[in-house]
């Protein structure tokens, strides 16, 4: 299995900026010949307090990125704001490589005036079952017990670690690590720039690669 992680560069509120870095990125991951090419959290509208703009762009943004990973025949998983009902949640899909959603997670881990989760689901690949948690989730409690229920073989973490606070130091990569124990499965984790960065963790929680702003990382397991 090869994963591209991409810390892509992401503009609040500029779609079409931010789909055409989404597909340059993607084009770049496209070299390394990859199984499954990973997005940070909400990249394609990024967010800022309370907008929920962005949400009325789920249904062409589930298009577009569907097309490319038909097209390409790779799995793609990337976060993004989505609608339901009366609420507004902060999401991440994985769209298989027939375009199609296979898997939808709904960030837990989320203040006021977003919906929240309630469950950690998995979908199978070829390379074992997969799941999805959303930046936050990693520290969660809640999360930790439904990840250990479904027994994932991998995980992937869309993240956006604001800017606000520098580059992601040791120390935090530390506590990355230690959640990462708590979920007993590799981890892929994949942040937006800046600050950027991404990094993979083994089920024990020991580091096995990363990279730092915006530098792609792409790991063979």
């Amino acid at each position: 299995m090869r994963v591209v992680l991409v810390p892509m560069r992401v503009e609040v509120n500029n779609f079409e900026a931010n789909w055409r870095e989404f597909e340059r990125r993607f084009s770049g991951a496209l070299q390394h010949e990859p199984d499954f090419v990973a997005f940070p959290e909400y990249c394609l509208t990024g967010f800022i307090e309370w907008d929920f703009s962005g949400a009325k762009l789920y249904d062409e943004i589930v298009s577009r990125v569907g097309r490319l990973a038909r097209e390409a025949g790779v799995y793609i998983v990337f976060g993004l704001i989505e609608p339901y009902k009366n609420c507004v949640y902060n999401s991440a899909l994985l769209i298989g490589r027939n375009g199609e959603i296979l898997l939808k997670h709904r960030k837990f881990q989320e203040p006021m005036k977003f919906c929240t989760g309630n469950t950690v689901k998995t979908a199978r690949t070829e390379f074992g079952k997969v799941a999805i948690i959303i930046c936050g989730d990693l520290y969660n409690k809640r999360i930790a017990k439904w990840v250990r229920r479904k027994k994932p073989d991998f995980i992937l973490v869309p993240m956006e670690y604001s800017p606000d606070y520098g580059e992601p130091n040791e120390e935090d990569v530390e506590a990355m690590a230690e959640r990462v124990k708590l979920l007993g499965a590799k981890t892929f984790v994949v942040n937006s720039h800046p600050p950027g960065g991404a990094w993979v963790f083994d089920s024990d929680g020991k580091l096995l690669a990363s990279s730092r702003g915006d530098e792609i990382l792409v790991v063979k397991l």
